[in-house]
């Protein structure tokens, strides 16, 4: 069977893919706009390394930008149905496997890069065993089981995705260490085979790379199992769940909210994501029944509906009731009847409205941030240039009809004002020399080695203790060392701030520059991480005394799960860390350059008319021209800049969240002709030579 490609047709106002399109479309035009203007800067020599860096930055991000969509679910509650309804049903057949029971057994990422194969890359669950994060793992293509996928062959696709669920047989002993049997859990419905074995699933995490339209334009999706892969696989609560851009929690109208259900929105979503969140009941199709009235049927799951927001605590609008499995074969069948009976299409609204909107505002802010800085540092250096073209027509008119004595004594001024910039300068020299000893404490103390001598220290306390105080021991010492660093780090960035602050304020008053203020820098953010990463681990280890085999392998798993995320933590700190300092010596360093140039070009002007090796009058004429060729590069810059912040100021769509539930139930039911519903010190070197001023003799 051939499968014809898909393709993103003209569909309604509110489609998920309309939205995608648009929002890729957006971030499409945006860095057209952005490297224009960059390149431009570049052209004529308004950049440095730190301006250029930070647009390499921006231009990345917007090429790059994901949205991540996490589906958390127990089992049977239809996940894979759902998946399958919302973004797959163009294939015309179901693409995850979906059936009664337990389909989904591990974690499965859907996504496309471009620069991979088109396949199914699996994680054998034998890798739990090591101490080795799943973060670790990602990037070594060696530890991956891949299964090729084909598709121009809806067979293949499917058959590809089965493997999904493959499953193994265990030892009781095998299966503990994994995380999957808990011998001393009598109420567990995990039991083992007549011959002392237990099924467990092959696989720990599944990568899925397919070029689908959504998933080409930067759309993961990610299907979780239910509770128990959840609790055991510490990468789900530590990084994917909680740094997705939304999530769907997955009920059941059939089942109601059980207290797995509840288990897991409270310890998984609830705490970390206090946007984003969307509800689905599903299999509402449970409840119609041709003895009963359309009316009554509504009133019913309005009913539901309302229970559960009042068990989970959300407001009734972030609720949404719906079948998957009818809207599935609506659009496979296309059949508009059973597509509006399904619901699917306000779901659909939801998300797309919720999801891209938050997207296209986290990347706007991001850019509008790194514009604002290259703008203002490069306006800066053109005005400085404008203003020194200008004073130096008004000396050299001031000349006019005076003898050499006038001419010497201005020549006089301008070295003197020379001197005192140089002396300036070595001030700066100074300056610069503290703040790099202050950039090298700050890279020591986010660094890998800083992290591995915290991480062997708590492992050393954890030891081979069976209880759970040892555990918490080793664990508060490493959350407890980590605050610490970030602690000296905030220390040194507000000593490198009030250097910069006096340096600017100096520079300001002394030789005329437009400097503001230095651009601020907080490590709250990171702070805020840890302190997330803190409160799980309490969760996690709670009050026991003396744990299981099972539950220690668990807590392990955890602690290093936890050693991986701040890993990534103390990476970011230290790109971060790393941009800003260039960031807050870039307008000193850029007006500095510029100062120094116009000085000497006003003293080889004066010198030039000295000697009488130019005429007065020729070289008033060639600042007027270059006057002209100033405030002509002033105007294409306004004009290259307001391409850039037009397109940052198009107005962006109301998020699902913020439109009241009428207003929203309206819009969709006009929309879709439906009723009305409900670093290390070599880096530091380098720093130090892109932000360094050459000094001039």
């Amino acid at each position: 069977m051939q499968m014809e490609s898909r393709s993103v047709s003209p569909v309604s106002p509110v489609s998920l893919d309309a939205r995608v399109l648009e929002y890729a479309g957006w971030r499409k035009h945006l860095g057209e706009s952005f490297g224009r203007f960059t390149n431009w800067l570049d052209e004529n020599q308004l950049s440095d390394p730190s301006l250029s860096a930070r647009a390499a930055d921006i231009q990345a991000r917007l090429r790059n930008s994901r949205m991540s969509v996490a589906f958390v679910a127990e089992f049977s509650r239809g996940k894979s149905e759902l998946i399958n309804a919302l973004f797959f049903a163009g294939y015309g057949k179901r693409i995850l496997p979906s059936s009664a029971g337990r389909t989904t057994m591990c974690p499965t990422e859907l996504m496309y890069d471009a620069t991979q194969t088109n396949c199914i890359r699996l994680l054998p669950i034998e890798s739990r065993l090591r101490d080795v994060s799943m973060t670790e793992l990602r990037n070594t293509l060696s530890e991956w089981h891949e299964i090729a996928i084909h598709v121009e062959d809806v067979e293949s696709v499917s058959a590809a995705f089965e493997a999904v669920r493959e499953t193994k047989k265990v030892s009781i002993e095998e299966a503990t260490l994994l995380g999957f049997y808990d011998p001393e859990d009598k109420g567990s419905g995990v039991m083992p085979d007549q011959h002392e074995r237990i099924e467990v699933p092959r696989w720990r995490h599944a990568i899925v790379n397919i070029p689908d339209p959504l998933l080409e334009r930067g759309l993961v999706i990610i299907d979780t199992p239910g509770l128990n892969a959840i609790g055991n696989e510490p990468e789900l609560t530590l990084n994917i769940i909680p740094n997705a851009d939304a999530v769907l929690f997955v009920l059941a109208a059939d089942a109601g909210v059980t207290r797995t259900d509840i288990d897991i929105w409270r310890d998984h979503i609830s705490k970390t994501h206090q946007s984003g969140r969307l509800v689905v009941l599903n299999k509402i199709d449970g409840l119609w029944d041709e003895l009963r009235s359309e009316a009554e049927i509504d009133h019913e799951i309005l009913s539901q509906v309302g229970s559960v927001a009042e068990t989970l605590g959300i407001p009734a609008e972030r609720i949404y009731p719906v079948s998957a499995q009818k809207g599935l074969v609506a659009k496979v069948q296309n059949d508009p009847a059973m597509l509006i009976r399904s619901r699917i299409k306000q779901l659909e609204f939801a998300l797309s409205e919720d999801l891209v909107y938050r997207q296209q505002q986290v990347t706007r802010e991001h850019v509008e941030r790194g514009f604002d800085d290259i703008h203002g540092v490069a306006h800066s250096v053109l005005q400085s240039r404008r203003r020194s073209v200008v004073e130096q027509l008004f000396e050299l008119n001031s000349l006019r009809g005076k003898n050499s004595s006038v001419v010497s004594m201005m020549a006089a001024r301008i070295r003197q004002e020379r001197g005192d910039f140089d002396k300036s300068l070595k001030h700066f020299q100074a300056m610069r020399t503290v703040m790099t000893r202050h950039a090298e404490q700050m890279y020591s103390m986010v660094s890998l080695d800083q992290l591995k001598r915290h991480v062997r220290k708590a492992r050393e306390e954890m030891g081979s203790s069976n209880f759970s105080l040892g555990l918490r021991d080793g664990m508060d010492s490493l959350i407890t060392s980590v605050q610490g660093d970030f602690n000296r780090v905030s220390s040194e960035i507000d000593q490198v701030s009030s250097l910069m602050n006096a340096m600017y304020k100096t520079f300001s008053a002394e030789h005329g520059l437009s400097l503001g203020v230095p651009l601020v820098f907080s490590t709250r953010r990171y702070s805020d991480e840890v302190e997330r990463l803190a409160e799980k681990s309490r969760t996690q280890f709670g009050a026991l005394t003396l744990i299981t085999t099972e539950k220690f392998v668990v807590m392990r798993r955890f602690f290093e799960s936890i050693a991986s995320r701040i890993r990534h933590i103390y990476d970011s700190a230290s790109r971060d860390i790393e941009t800003w300092l260039r960031a807050v010596a870039s307008p000193i360093e850029g007006q500095v350059r510029e100062y120094q140039t116009q000085l000497r070009r006003r003293l080889e002007s004066v010198r030039r008319v000295l000697d009488a090796s130019d005429s007065l009058e020729g070289r008033i004429t060639e600042l007027d021209e270059q006057r002209t060729e100033v405030e002509q590069q002033l105007a294409l810059f306004e004009d290259l800049s307001h391409q850039v912040i037009s397109l940052l100021s198009e107005p962006m769509h109301m998020a699902a969240s913020s439109i009241p539930p009428a207003a929203a139930a309206a819009a969709v039911a006009a929309a879709t002709s439906m009723p009305m519903p409900m670093p290390e010190p070599a880096r530091v070197r380098d720093l130090v030579e892109e932000l360094g001023v050459v000094l001039e003799p």
